[in-house]
């Protein structure tokens, strides 16, 4: 039946399961992307994943921005709303690299809607968006993909244990969290810094 998905409707489909699932932060939208690379492949589902994700949470902000917390709260608890609320005013909306980072976790619908209440800018909440995008789609993108090759692949239980499967090499996700690591790393410092200037 998911085979059945891999046309234009099914492009459709993902990114409608994808957008429902940012913009109502409650229900869970991983498996779109595991989904989009199993019936796209690599680069095509990467592509239409970050499509998804970018028009959702360019949504999630711009409805923040626009409305304010009185929509925000249809949409979620209030004790989601305060919590991410006061952590995008005094982390994100002044540190690029915190935020980056809290986009490339699960918890990037909320913060979407957070940093919306700020005065964070539309440019710099985009270029932060599109570089989480790429980086934490990736890794599950292909695993999508990883189980249509290897459904397809005729390999022995000897191959898996020696890591001679391509798909199984892991490297997006060691890119992944290299990449998260880093980002979280800068964004820490630069409070740091921060911090340490406003005592001087």
């Amino acid at each position: 039946m998911v085979e059945n998905l891999s046309g234009n409707w099914g492009i459709l489909f993902i990114i409608l399961l994808r957008l429902t699932s940012i913009v109502i932060p409650i229900l869970p939208g991983t498996y779109c992307l595991l989904i989009s690379g199993y019936l796209f492949g690599l680069v095509n589902g990467l592509l239409i994943s970050a499509i998804a994700d970018f028009i959702a949470c360019s949504m999630s902000f711009a409805l923040s921005k626009i409305y304010g917390r009185k929509i925000i709260k249809k949409l979620m608890s209030k004790k989601y709303l305060d919590k991410f609320e006061l952590i995008s005013r005094n982390y994100l909306e002044s540190n690029f690299f915190l935020l980056t980072g809290f986009l490339m976790t699960g918890w990037f619908d909320f913060v979407s809607y957070g940093v919306g209440l700020t005065k964070l800018k539309w440019r710099t909440f985009f270029t932060a968006l599109l570089i989480s995008i790429f980086l934490s789609d990736l890794p599950f993108v292909a695993t999508g993909n990883s189980f249509k090759i290897l459904q397809d692949q005729k390999f022995s239980l000897k191959d898996i244990l020696d890591g001679e499967v391509p798909s199984l090499q892991g490297e997006f996700l060691l890119i992944f969290i290299v990449s998260a690591i880093f980002i979280f790393s800068v964004g820490l410092v630069g409070i740091f810094l921060k911090k340490r200037n406003i005592r001087l």
